[in-house]
């Protein structure tokens, strides 16, 4: 499979015709109805920048017109200078300069953006032709340059160890076989080559807040989400055990989704404890090298 060579429609006042079937959403799921272009645009701000939809910090932003330079400009100063300020240093946007960096899933392509902006080769695959388009459309408004795969993430249409750096953002908690897609980015890495992924956290606030103070759910018949795979540190070990040097980061909390009881701690070891998000790090053995060089 070769890059994507059909018509990416860019659109200047709305994404996509959205019909009356399912629309993907960010992260892959089914965004529930109705599916009106300007809700269709919230939601997708509000994943990437780690809001609830409803939000009441969001009266008034809604003014930009979406899939406008402004409205890109603004989803990122809410993912990486308000909400998760943690982001630049910790996906290392800064380091890879000159290198060839995969970006693998879904969104708007804000993270990526981040590493063509500080000089990599950036190379995204995308499942979704529609996301894909609004990920391209983002990078060209910048004057930023990227190649931009219509693939599943299990197929990637790249060589074998092409790749120096693979970030993976929002995909292996809602694919049926994160190992095989795993097993794709451990191939197109060069050996050596460092894999970033971003996954939710299964021991987040949501989950302690119902473990604590389970009366509340029952007596306010609070909405629960819907199931989804979540991750916890041992897992994404036995995940990536391919991988070596493996490190987990736990992030993403804000002092006010704490309840009062435990806002006295200190917001570190929150964060450590009840983040909503967990960020691994590991490396391609230098070793696949010889294995490489044994086979052919």
């Amino acid at each position: 499979m070769d890059s994507y060579t059909g018509e990416l429609r860019v659109w200047e006042s709305g994404p996509p015709a959205l019909g009356d079937g399912p629309v993907e959403g960010p992260i892959g799921r089914v965004l529930p109805g109705p599916h009106h272009p300007a809700d269709f645009a919230r939601r997708l701000w509000a994943c990437e920048a780690f809001r609830a939809f409803h939000h009441p910090e969001s009266a008034g932003e809604w003014d930009v017109e979406p899939y406008s330079l402004q409205w890109f400009l603004n989803v990122e100063n809410q993912r990486l200078s308000c909400r998760g300020r943690w982001i630049p240093r910790l996906l290392e946007f800064a380091k890879h300069s000159g290198e060839t960096l995969l970006g693998v899933g879904n969104g708007l392509g804000t993270d990526w953006l981040q590493y063509a902006r500080h000089g990599a080769r950036v190379v995204v695959c995308c499942p979704s032709a529609s996301q894909l388009a609004l990920i391209r459309r983002n990078f060209e408004l910048r004057g930023l340059a990227g190649r931009f795969v219509h693939a599943v993430p299990n197929m990637l249409p790249l060589e074998t160890a092409s790749v120096d750096v693979a970030c993976i953002n929002s995909l292996l908690d809602d694919v049926e076989n994160p190992r095989a897609v795993l097993d794709e980015v451990y191939r197109v890495l060069k050996p050596g080559g460092k894999v970033l992924a971003v996954t939710p956290a299964r021991f987040d606030i949501d989950y302690w807040h119902r473990l604590v103070f389970f009366w509340q759910w029952w007596l306010w018949r609070k909405v629960r989400r819907g199931p989804r795979a979540a991750f916890t540190g041992r897992s994404l070990r036995r995940l990536f055990g391919r991988f070596v040097e493996h490190r987990v980061y736990k992030r993403q909390l804000r002092r006010s989704d704490v309840p009062h009881v435990w806002r006295w701690a200190p917001m570190s070891l929150l964060e450590r404890l009840m983040g909503r998000v967990l960020v691994v790090k590991a490396f391609k053995p230098l070793s696949a090298a010889i294995t490489s060089a044994a086979a052919a």
